[in-house]
């Protein structure tokens, strides 16, 4: 969120987390598209990519 209160939007979001790939970013827009929080659902996508990354290596 940026500091005059206005939330970001899926593309700043986005710009945050470049490790997400385009699968997560995907599933995370129709999580958003089904009416989920956008912060939430980039959230989640990006903590499930980093804990199948870790599991993997």
């Amino acid at each position: 969120m940026d500091k005059s209160g206005e939330r970001e939007t899926f593309e700043q979001l986005v710009k945050r987390y470049p490790e997400m790939d385009e699968a997560a970013r995907r599933r995370a827009v129709l999580r958003i598209s089904a009416g989920a929080d956008a912060a939430q659902a980039a959230n989640d996508e990006l903590l499930w990519a980093q804990l199948t990354k870790a599991y993997n290596n």
